[in-house]
């Protein structure tokens, strides 16, 4: 299987399916439409770079000839990954978000000091060659957690319970299609530069990955709603 095809089949399908559903329920409102939108675009901004940088190091490629092409050293298929993922986890934040009181948004250090130790853990992974992978995620994770933290932390603890399902499921949803790809070959990752701990044959560090990316999106819409509530 290609990598256009699997992000078809696993990606893009879903979130059409999701985004129908969304406008058939009325949840998908222009308001959340353009936080989805937003995010879908930071995600772009702020992934590139350092995915771009993760294929350079060889920490993790895809076999010749399963790529459309290239930009940079990153598939083109990947930055549609990175797109329709934000978007995949927004409809299902729309569908499982409905009626929320949101609360207001206020700066908060605890949640850089929370976030620090993030950091800190990816630096220490780091020390080892086999912590590359995962130390690169928690070092990139680290910038957005202590922004979402810090200026909504009272937001994220009062909304937990009711996004905190959509993330597991769609954390494990994505877990399960990153299995399905390595088996068919249509990307690997480097054994030297991992921990080698898996889940099946899925290195943890790629489930470490899904958990914070999806954390980012639902966090940050649920951010998004609140600073929107308060300025209308």
């Amino acid at each position: 299987m290609s990598y256009a095809a699997f992000l078809l089949i696993f990606v893009a399908l879903p979130l059409v399916s999701l985004l129908f559903f969304g406008r058939r329920q009325g949840v998908l409102n222009k308001e959340i439409l353009t936080g989805i939108l937003v995010l879908c675009l930071i995600a772009l901004l702020y992934t590139s770079p350092w995915d771009n940088y993760l294929i350079k190091k060889g920490i993790w490629n895809y076999p010749e000839g399963a790529v459309l092409g290239t930009l940079g050293y990153v598939p083109l298929e990947e930055y549609g990954f990175m797109v329709l993922q934000t978007g995949l986890a927004g409809a299902l934040f729309a569908l499982s978000m409905r009626k929320v009181n949101f609360g207001k948004l206020g700066f908060n250090p605890i949640g850089i000091l929370l976030s620090s130790f993030v950091g800190i853990l990816g630096v220490v992974c780091l020390s080892a060659e086999r912590g590359t992978y995962a130390g690169l995620i928690l070092l990139w994770a680290f910038p957005p957690l202590a922004i979402q933290w810090a200026l909504g932390g009272r937001v994220l603890l009062a909304t937990f319970s009711r996004w905190i399902v959509t993330w597991v499921i769609l954390t494990a949803y994505l877990c399960f299609a990153d299995s399905f790809a390595i088996y068919e070959g249509i990307w690997f990752l480097n054994v030297k530069t991992r921990s080698g701990i898996e889940i099946g044959n899925l290195p943890i560090e790629e489930a470490l990955f899904f958990a914070t990316t999806n954390l980012f999106v639902l966090q940050g819409l649920s951010l998004w709603q609140a600073w929107r509530k308060g300025t209308t």
